[in-house]
């Protein structure tokens, strides 16, 4: 009798007992992802026109260039018409975990006579992972003469691959007018209006 009693009290007890609490992972913070180095090449970067500013957290910057610009018309030559530059993104993060581009900008100037085409083109991919690449890109058509936005990134995931804690991400954005001769001038920079192109990223974080 006493064990029969001792063992419906154990079984009550087990009954009872809380189930042991899930875990629930820590959302990342800015501490999860590090910018530790930005570099800039092409033709409308060349060395020491490339200008970057980076917050206080590591995760956005801004890159401000003076000489990005492409340009037809009396005094250029075929190859003014286009200026390229390629923006590498060292970035550092804990293992375990992946991150998107959601949100990027480029501002700039466009004056377009009647009959040119400027474009500002930028493709976006991971180093060691090409056949990814996402591309964004505005046409202005003539006659045109305004400052103008492109907006690229927004809702695209680009996932970095799980099992390290750095990755470079590439952006390869060109500037040109179509045709590359022109009676007329024609003008279009990847800066705004007062010299400065802002190209911002965020991150948006999920498991590996």
């Amino acid at each position: 009798m006493r064990f029969t009693t001792a063992a419906a009290l154990f079984a009550g007890a087990a009954v009872a007992a809380p189930s042991p609490a899930i875990a629930v992972p820590t959302a990342p913070t800015a501490q999860d992802v590090k910018i530790i180095g930005i570099n800039a090449i092409g033709s409308g970067c060349p060395a020491g026109h490339a200008y970057v500013t980076l917050d206080a957290t590591g995760t956005i910057f801004d890159v401000a260039f003076d000489q990005y610009y492409a340009s037809v018309g009396p005094g250029n030559v075929p190859a003014d018409a286009r200026k390229n530059c390629r923006i590498s993104i060292n970035l550092q993060f804990n293992q375990g975990l992946q991150f998107s581009i959601v949100e990027t900008r480029f501002q700039g100037y466009a004056s377009l006579a009647a009959g040119q085409t400027g474009t500002c083109r930028a493709g976006y991919t991971f180093a060691g992972d090409s056949s990814q690449e996402v591309v964004f890109q505005k046409n202005i058509v003539a006659p045109h003469e305004d400052n103008y936005n492109m907006l690229a990134g927004v809702g695209i995931e680009s996932w970095t691959k799980c099992g390290g804690s750095t990755a470079i991400l590439n952006v390869n954005s060109e500037v040109r007018i179509t045709p590359v001769t022109s009676p007329n001038k024609g003008l279009m920079t990847v800066d705004s209006f007062d010299g400065n192109v802002h190209v911002v990223f965020k991150t948006n974080w999920r498991k590996c």
